[in-house]
């Protein structure tokens, strides 16, 4: 490689010289390429794109600081190592170059070697999860579209040209829909708020049926404003059904996740938004041309059946003999039904009455009269024979209690001698001394007396 300021530069142009914008542009290429021959470098991609038509690939390789432009073409496929995705941490090897047409310079890829997710995309993946598990991007909850919108919201920068197609698009498929704009900023520092202030507008209004979300295509950062919370739950709490319609048919974003409908374009979402006025006007037109049909062949139909008719009302007399006889089997068919179905109804009335004699109130108190009868005469019985069998031991006891009972013994002329002082009942001469007061109870009453 080169080393000195000559040879890494080349002859620098003298003060005085002036160059055309050619002249500098090949100078800075040819020092450029020069310094730069094969180099590695490592970076997230961002705004990838595959040219399906040549087959190319186009990216940017970004870090916190600076990005560069990368250009990879046809036949380098097999030098790919993984899959290249927006937000992955990617090394480029390969060569320096500048395009002179645009005065821009970019690094020509020999081969790519993917590294893992970038940042970006690793808070993707951690939001998307997050707001996964509130529910809030549930199929169940998803709302079905109006048919026939009288007003459309759109929420989009004023002076985008999606904007511009939306409203083109829907105007020319439903002319008399109604158009209310709720300008945001859709990139940039301050655009999650400003898009989530515009939704709350819409809401507070009520003016809208269905409400579109979106902008163009664009990188991953530049859409990443529609990956914001505040964003996603305002797209949430929408009165109305929604519709995401953010960059092209390979750009994601939770935005999509979150509203009821998803478009591969803000075209896409108009379409989706209002229904087509010709196709509308050719459907009237189909309904029509069978209505018309239809009724032409039930004008047919009762034209061949009054003809048919009318020859046979000629001589009335056999259409009314076998009309009578219709009518006759008729009769007797349904004579026969009617008593078949009146001998079953006079059977299911029987068992009816026989089964509310059976549980009708007269009955059900009468058998419980007899059981309570019963029941009465045996707790009598017991009664009495209880009665019988304690008077028995009543007269029993009596007996042996009076037998026992002291007064009858003093009646036969016996006393119960009581020691005064003591009051203790006297039995032996050996209990009593000379002087001692007593007491003596005879049947009729008591006297004292005195121990000599």
């Amino acid at each position: 490689m080169p080393h000195t300021r000559e040879e890494l530069f080349g002859s620098l142009p003298a003060p005085d010289e002036t160059l055309s914008v050619s002249e500098l542009t090949s100078r800075i290429k040819r020092t450029l390429e020069t310094a730069f021959r094969m180099f590695c470098v490592e970076g997230e991609v961002s705004n990838y794109k595959l040219h399906q038509a040549s087959g190319h690939r186009y990216f940017c390789l970004k870090d916190d600081g600076a990005q560069a432009r990368v250009v990879m073409f046809r036949g380098r496929d097999r030098h790919i190592r993984g899959e290249i995705r927006d937000g992955q941490s990617v090394i480029v090897t390969g060569f320096l170059g500048v395009y002179e047409k645009r005065g821009e310079y970019q690094i020509y890829a020999q081969s790519v070697q993917v590294r893992g997710e970038g940042n970006l995309l690793a808070e993707l993946e951690r939001r998307k999860a997050s707001l996964a598990k509130e529910g809030l991007f549930d199929s169940a909850i998803k709302r079905p579209l109006p048919h026939f919108p009288l007003r459309v919201g759109i929420v989009t920068s004023r002076g985008g040209a999606a904007l511009r197609d939306m409203v083109r698009v829907a105007r020319s498929r439903y002319p008399g829909v109604g158009i209310v704009l709720a300008p945001a900023l859709v990139q940039g520092v301050g655009a999650a708020v400003d898009i989530a202030a515009a939704l709350d507008a819409l809401y507070r209004r009520g003016r809208a049926d269905v409400i579109i979300v979106g902008r163009g295509g664009g990188s991953i950062e530049d859409l990443w404003a529609f990956n914001e919370e505040e964003v996603v739950r305002a797209l949430a709490r929408s009165p109305v059904p929604t519709i995401s319609a953010v960059g092209h048919e390979t750009d994601f974003t939770l935005s999509d996740l979150v509203a009821d409908m998803r478009a591969p374009t803000p075209t896409g979402a108009a379409q989706m938004a209002v229904p087509d006025r010709l196709e509308l006007i050719e459907r009237v037109a189909t309904l029509s041309l069978r209505f018309r049909r239809a009724e032409a062949h039930t004008r047919e139909t009762a034209r061949r059946e009054w003809r048919i008719a009318l020859g046979m009302l000629s001589d009335p007399r056999p259409l009314l003999q076998r009309k009578r006889y219709a009518l006759a089997e008729h009769e007797s068919s349904i004579a026969e039904c009617a008593k078949v179905a009146v001998r079953k109804r006079r059977e299911r009335l029987e068992k009816l009455c026989s089964s509310v004699r059976a549980h009708a109130p007269a009955a059900w108190v009468s058998t419980r009269r007899g059981e309570v009868a019963v029941i009465r005469s045996r707790m009598e019985a017991g009664i009495d024979a209880q009665k019988r069998s304690l008077r028995a031991r009543l007269d029993f006891f009596s007996g042996k209690l009076a037998v026992l009972n002291p007064k009858t013994v003093l009646k036969r002329g016996y006393s119960i001698t009581l020691d005064r002082a003591t009051g203790k009942v006297v039995r032996s001469a050996s209990e009593t001394c000379s002087g001692a007061a007593l007491d003596i109870h005879v049947s009729d009453g008591s006297f004292g007396a005195i121990v000599e």
